[in-house]
């Protein structure tokens, strides 16, 4: 079994280190404030406290950094006391936050420098996949490294999808973020629609069920009619990914991807940003 260190624990890394611990694995955790009460009932038993980064690092076989975007992401990594000061030969670094494609880059080009194996692999799946180990990962690095770490990845996830080098699993979760954010939106805006043509809206909502159906529909739908508690994604993080995802797109016309940014940086702006991301349907009070 492996030691792994969790840096930041928020919904995602409080699920990975729960599950990490259940299949036998030494959990050492981080986090950059203190936890709440509810953050720390669920600390699996046995899991040891860093004081630093760079700590939990030195301790490691395997990190996981789950942190909220890149200026928290940066501050773990970088400096005297972040995880490239304390991690040895041979650690395999992982993020699983959703950056900006950017600073993935230059995260990785300092991996390289001191020769420490680095994957970007976010991860899908909301609060349910991690309480449950049923995350699906999406990994840019080394395919041959990914192989190795089975036993880790296994205890987090139900499935891994490798898109190619370093970088790739940032871009493909930020196209897959844009799109179920657009779903999200649009659910909400075909609701409004069928309210004003005066149709039963628990008829419709049953019926979009069915079709189009899939997952987004369903998380739109069941969260329109009962927001949920805990949230699964706040509206500030969905910002956020459509943010990067804008950068991402370069200088071309995405006139959706334009559209669900700014439903979601109005929702933010209206001070609703931590509430979860179906907020984006319903009207402010």
């Amino acid at each position: 079994m492996a030691v792994v260190a969790i840096v930041g624990l928020g919904i995602m890394g409080r699920g990975m280190a729960a599950n990490l611990a259940r299949e036998g694995h030494e959990v050492v955790l981080w986090n950059r404030s203190p936890l709440r009460p509810e953050a720390l009932s669920a600390i699996p038993a046995g899991a040891r406290m860093a004081g630093t980064p760079a700590e939990a690092a030195r301790r490691a076989d395997v990190v996981f950094e789950v942190t909220a975007d890149d200026g928290s992401s940066r501050a773990v990594w970088l400096g005297p006391e972040g995880i490239l000061a304390g991690a040895r030969p041979g650690t395999v670094l992982i993020t699983s936050a959703t950056l900006s494609v950017d600073w993935i880059a230059e995260l990785a080009a300092a991996c390289a420098k001191q020769d420490l194996p680095f994957l970007d692999m976010p991860v899908t799946g909301g609060a349910e996949g991690a309480r449950t180990g049923n995350l699906t990962m999406l990994a840019g690095g080394d395919a041959a490294l990914l192989s190795g770490l089975d036993p880790v990845l296994g205890a987090v996830a139900r499935q891994v999808r490798h898109f190619g080098p370093v970088g790739a699993g940032t871009r493909f979760k930020l196209v897959l973020n844009t799109l179920q954010a657009v779903h999200m939106a649009a659910f909400g805006e075909a609701m409004r629609l069928a309210a004003e043509a005066g149709l039963d809206l628990g008829q419709v909502g049953a019926a979009l069920l069915e079709r189009p159906g899939g997952v987004v529909t369903k998380l739109a739908h069941d969260n329109l009619v009962s927001p949920p508690d805990p949230i699964n994604f706040s509206a500030e993080w969905a910002r956020k990914d459509l943010d990067y995802a804008s950068r991402l797109a370069g200088p071309d016309g995405y006139p959706f991807l334009d559209a669900v940014l700014g439903a979601f940086t109005r929702v933010v702006a209206e001070g609703r940003g931590g509430e979860d991301w179906s907020v984006v349907n319903r009207p402010a009070s």
